[in-house]
């Protein structure tokens, strides 16, 4: 608005300053009339509305044609100030919808060209050059302006397009980390449960064979019976509440583990997947959460080096038993850059999310010589 101001401020005093050039010339013997204060106020009201143009392109256009047709009419010293109507024409392309501004703009432009056409005809002073040049001063802008108006448009509808697209990712991503979350408890939940199952058959064993000895003993194993059947209950109902239909197919289902891993690799390379194992350290059992999330996390990180590895991959799995913590490193000579999280799938989101339940570090991505690297490592105590 304020750029606009200046140059409409700016053609009027350019406009007067023109008009008073003429004046001091020989020029002004070429125009019926002489310049007057009238022609001071028409220069005036040809330039200063222009400050408004982009606001009300429609009124600022019906202004300025008025007071360009009364310039013209009442023969005044045609001044720099006859060039408002230029942008007045523009902003009608510019600012109003492609149809609004094709109904306005050109029988503007056939109205002007009209109007100079019968100037022409009736006074010596107006040849057929001005008719072409008024005739292409109003259509060129209009022309201009439209395309303004539709390359802004279009670079509004693709920040829109991707300011939806991010919206969707987001939204995607986290459905994913939901959908995640709620699997990993899941399959929590069925070896927890399988973990209080044992605890509370061998809490009734135990009942049954302190019968005889102190009381004290059977009602503290009773407690634990209870307790542990009730909780065993409740995390049922509660897990119960996440499972899908093919969740609750799949329940009889032994959860994974390291000890499946010669099937998990086997499976790979029929799949074309080529799979080099070094293990370095002590193997040793893990506790049944750690178990289940190293298996869930190779099977993800494998199956990434398979689906965006390309043809011919080769990838190597290091399993890095420490004292205290697990290492696993996927790493392959694929594609690299293209395993990364897609809209069609999360598996990147998947394992970190198992890793943080673990309360370890997770790290992936495109390796610098080519391929892929997924690296995780959390404490072998679950």
């Amino acid at each position: 608005m304020l750029i606009d101001t200046l140059l409409a401020i700016g053609m009027f005093v350019l406009g007067v300053v023109n008009l008073n050039e003429i004046n001091a010339s020989d020029f002004a013997a070429l125009y019926a009339r002489p310049s007057d204060a009238w022609n001071t106020i028409i220069i005036a009201v040809l330039t200063l509305p222009l400050a408004a143009r982009r606001r009300y392109p429609r009124s600022v256009v019906a202004v300025t044609t008025g007071a360009f047709i009364l310039d013209r009419l009442l023969d005044y010293p045609n001044t720099f100030a006859s060039a408002g109507i230029i942008l007045a024409v523009h902003a009608i392309g510019s600012e109003l919808e492609p149809a609004k501004s094709l109904r306005i703009g050109v029988p503007l432009v056939v109205g002007l060209a009209a109007f100079v056409t019968v100037g022409a005809w009736s006074r010596e002073t107006v040849g057929v050059d001005a008719v072409v040049a008024t005739t292409g001063a109003a259509a060129i802008p209009l022309i201009l302006g439209r395309e303004v108006n539709m390359r802004r448009r279009r670079l509004q509808e693709l920040e829109e397009r991707a300011t939806r697209a991010e919206r969707e990712r987001e939204e995607a991503a986290r459905r994913a980390v939901e959908e995640e979350r709620a699997r990993i408890a899941r399959e929590l939940h069925d070896m927890v449960a399988h973990q209080m199952t044992v605890m509370t058959i061998h809490a009734e064993a135990a009942g049954r064979l302190a019968a005889r000895a102190d009381p004290r003993i059977g009602e503290s194993l009773e407690v634990i019976k209870a307790s542990g059947r009730e909780a065993l209950a409740e995390m049922r109902r509660m897990v119960g509440l996440l499972r899908g239909p093919d969740d609750r197919k799949a329940d009889l289902t032994p959860q994974p583990g390291l000890e499946r891993i010669d099937e998990l690799l086997g499976s790979m390379r029929e799949a074309g997947l080529t799979v080099d194992v070094a293990i370095e350290g002590d193997p040793r059992p893990l506790a049944p959460a750690a178990d289940l999330n190293a298996y869930r996390i190779i099977q993800e990180a494998l199956t990434n080096s398979l689906r965006h590895g390309g043809p011919d991959t080769r990838a190597r799995l290091t399993l890095g038993f420490g004292d205290e913590r697990l290492a696993i490193d996927v790493v392959d000579d694929g594609r690299g850059a293209a395993a990364l999280e897609t809209a069609a799938g999360h598996g990147l989101v998947g394992m970190r999310e198992r890793v943080a339940v673990l309360d370890g570090t997770f790290r992936a991505g495109p390796r610098p010589g080519g391929g892929f690297a997924v690296h995780a490592d959390f404490p072998v105590a679950g």
